[in-house]
């Protein structure tokens, strides 16, 4: 009995087929439509990262990430590196794209053009893979690839990267301390300017000579209204052109900032 059981299961291993797996969407959450000006439409399916999961009989499966629709032919990818806006008020972050071809496709058949979610990103008739002077927030790219080869029917590929953010901190920049000036009145540099100091509001700026005597006292300096022209006090009365000493504070909590300056062709 044993035996005949084993030549049952054996006989039905041998004459088993597989079934056929028709291809399926395995996401169809999604969305697409025109690119730009290219006039090219492009769709795609949101899932998780993608592979290649067959490619026979002139098909390509993939499933994941942003899955495009339109092929996937040439399996292009795309990566982004981002680089953190420096702090609050600064526009300095940015954002450049890797874009790869497979190992054996010749770069020259192919254009590679970058649509960015801020259209004025990118100056106006060209495409940039890489951004700059940005704002601390969150971006997003198309990255299209048309075939422009010769010999083959024309063909696309997409990659859209979303979610590219660029962080910032909160805190308002540090301030930056320009310890030389000429209040000569010719319109350049004539007062003694610290880089970002109306963040602090209620701050207050000393300014003292070699000996120790208070030539100026200003509360929420700004570098226009309230800033220090080289005068003694509150007179017209210029200081002497000479090193001086300034105590910025902050009001923040901070420990008072200490340090000299140049006062150069005083009128």
């Amino acid at each position: 009995m044993r035996n005949s059981c084993f030549v049952i299961f054996v006989f039905l291993f041998l004459t088993a087929r597989p079934q056929g797996v028709s291809p399926q969407v395995i996401n169809a959450a999604g969305g697409g439509g025109p690119v730009g000006t290219s006039g090219i439409e492009v769709y795609f399916n949101i899932g998780e990262p993608f592979y290649t999961t067959l490619n026979g009989n002139g098909q390509l499966i993939t499933q994941g990430f942003l899955q495009s629709e339109l092929a996937g032919e040439f399996g292009v990818t795309a990566s982004a590196f981002m680089t953190p806006a420096s702090c609050a008020d600064k526009t300095d972050g940015s954002i450049r794209i890797e874009t790869k071809l497979p190992v054996g496709l010749d770069p020259a058949n192919f254009k590679i053009s970058y649509y960015w979610n801020i259209p004025s990103l990118c100056p106006a008739g060209t495409t940039c893979s890489a951004v700059a002077n940005l704002p601390a927030g969150t971006y997003s790219v198309m990255v299209l690839c048309e075939y422009t080869g010769s010999g083959s029917p024309a063909s696309v590929d997409t990659v859209r990267l979303s979610g590219l953010v660029v962080n910032g901190s909160s805190e308002p920049c540090q301030i930056t301390v320009y310890n030389a000036f000429s209040p000569d009145g010719d319109g350049v540099n004539d007062v003694f300017y610290i880089e970002n100091i109306t963040q602090f509001p209620g701050n207050t700026v000393e300014i003292y000579n070699r000996w120790g005597q208070k030539l100026a006292e200003i509360k929420d300096y700004d570098n226009a209204n309230n800033a220090w022209r080289g005068t003694i006090g509150a007179s017209s009365q210029q200081a002497v052109a000479a090193t001086y000493f300034y105590i910025i504070d902050l009001k923040n909590g901070s420990a008072p900032l200490k340090g000299w300056l140049e006062l150069t062709n005083n009128r």
